[in-house]
């Protein structure tokens, strides 16, 4: 992000970017989260403490692929070292990015078409092989994608949010659309 971005983000006041960026997770987080500006160095300005793990971070809508997030502490690793263009990430574990709000963004292979929006979305960052697991790496606007397929920053992109499709709860009986009836 340029500094003129920044400016224009710092002027458009902390609530607003606060409130913005709390749309990027599931509520069960938000309340107790850390909300903070991100440069483009991976440097963090806090706007607002939190006591979970999980950071939310206002994205900027006039920039393709910078969207609102809501990163758990792998998944700042994770994002970090891509922004720092490390060869590959450092996380240890599992991380996740949220992106409950949707996006803009670009094709996964070619970087001068146009730009799409996508709905919800949300990440496991861990290396995942598309061809073993048997997933695509096509983009598409709902299901499971391999993003950067083939790269160190391999990992699965979920489109939609992960509370959609209904319910199992014990003692319910299965029927042959596979939705559940309560008894």
């Amino acid at each position: 992000m340029s500094c003129e971005k920044v400016a224009v983000n710092q002027a458009a006041g902390t609530a607003t970017l606060t409130r913005r960026a709390l749309w990027a997770g599931p509520s069960a987080v938000t309340a107790d989260a850390t909300v903070t500006e991100m440069d483009p160095h991976g440097n963090l300005t806090v706007f607002r403490s939190g006591k979970n793990r999980r950071v939310f971070v206002p994205g900027d809508q006039e920039i393709v692929g910078h969207a609102d997030m809501a990163l758990d502490p792998m998944g700042m690793v994770w994002f970090k070292d891509l922004l720092a263009r490390k060869p590959k990430p450092t996380n240890s574990s599992p991380g996740s990015i949220y992106i409950l709000n949707g996006a803009t963004q670009r094709s996964f292979t070619d970087p001068f078409d146009t730009p799409i929006p996508i709905g919800p979305q949300w990440m496991i960052l861990w290396p995942f092989d598309a061809k073993a697991a048997g997933l695509s790496t096509v983009m598409r606007d709902a299901g499971t994608t391999v993003m950067f397929s083939g790269t160190p920053y391999a990992h699965l992109h979920i489109r939609r949010s992960p509370w959609e499709g209904n319910e199992y709860h014990r003692g319910d009986r299965r029927t042959w659309t596979m939705r559940y009836e309560r008894q």
